[in-house]
């Protein structure tokens, strides 16, 4: 059951990230509908992740507070999504938050990873 939890969660982060560039570009491309698609896609891979994470989290790692740094930083990493993808939906000012969401994504990636331990 680890192993399928740990594939799914791996494999739903390097979805988002996919689904994160390709939806950001063609929202500023004025390409809504599928960029609309690509957005509720990636919602979905968020949910996933955060189930599968918070899953893996209680079952194997409730000591370890690197881990729970990981979670909260995930956490913020969807909030930098939303932000991003609203505001390139509504055409506003967006590139920050763009940033910021690809930086965090790749730094939670990285903890997931164990590069920093």
């Amino acid at each position: 059951m680890g192993y399928a939890l740990l594939k799914a969660h791996v494999g739903g982060w390097e979805a988002a990230f996919v689904l994160l560039i390709i939806g950001y570009i063609l929202y500023r491309a004025g390409k809504t509908t599928v960029a609309k698609v690509l957005h509720m896609l990636l919602r979905l891979m968020m949910v996933i992740i955060l189930v599968t994470g918070a899953w893996m989290l209680f079952q194997f790692h409730t000591t370890d507070v690197y881990y729970y740094v990981k979670g909260v930083l995930a956490i913020v990493s969807f909030g930098l999504i939303e932000m991003c993808m609203g505001r390139a939906r509504r055409q506003d000012g967006s590139l920050g938050f763009f940033i910021g969401a690809l930086v965090v994504m790749v730094v939670v990636i990285m903890l997931g990873y164990r590069v920093f331990a």
